[in-house]
């Protein structure tokens, strides 16, 4: 059992200034991608890289501005109540590729209300044994 409760598309900061100045993140926020029981995958939009770090050096953070990408991302994140995304880009499109346990239906068609024009496709399949993969495409 995991000793936080940070989840998929949570924005956190990494507090230890010791850290953030050797990942050079010094002040900036990321997205979670992933969590484990003693690390956190966050992505950091700015270096379009991520890092995996342990859960006590980094705090929530609330009262931030985020760009439309990161806000799309924790938007679908949420709703697709993700354990873990990537996400892959091509010229004209971007494609978060979720790991999920279950999706309604209708949560589906939540999802691609919420993308409105930029809706390119959506796609749900089984990875493995235990989980499932929703693509989800839409236009830059």
């Amino acid at each position: 059992m995991a000793d936080h409760d940070f989840r998929c598309g949570d924005i956190l900061r990494c507090v230890s200034q010791y850290y953030a100045e050797q990942l050079d993140i010094v002040g900036e926020s990321g997205i979670v991608m992933g969590t484990k029981p003693h690390h956190i995958h966050l992505w950091f939009e700015g270096k379009n890289r991520s890092f995996w770090l342990t859960y006590d050096l980094l705090r929530r953070v609330k009262d931030t501005a985020i760009s439309p990408l990161v806000k799309r991302i924790q938007q679908i994140t949420y709703q697709l109540n993700a354990e873990e995304w990537e996400l892959e880009e091509t010229p004209e499109t971007r494609r978060l590729i979720c790991y999920v346990d279950q999706v309604s239906l209708e949560m589906l068609d939540e999802l691609r209300s919420y993308l409105d024009v930029d809706y390119h496709s959506l796609s749900l399949g089984p990875e493995g044994m235990g989980r499932m993969l929703a693509r989800v495409e839409w236009a830059k």
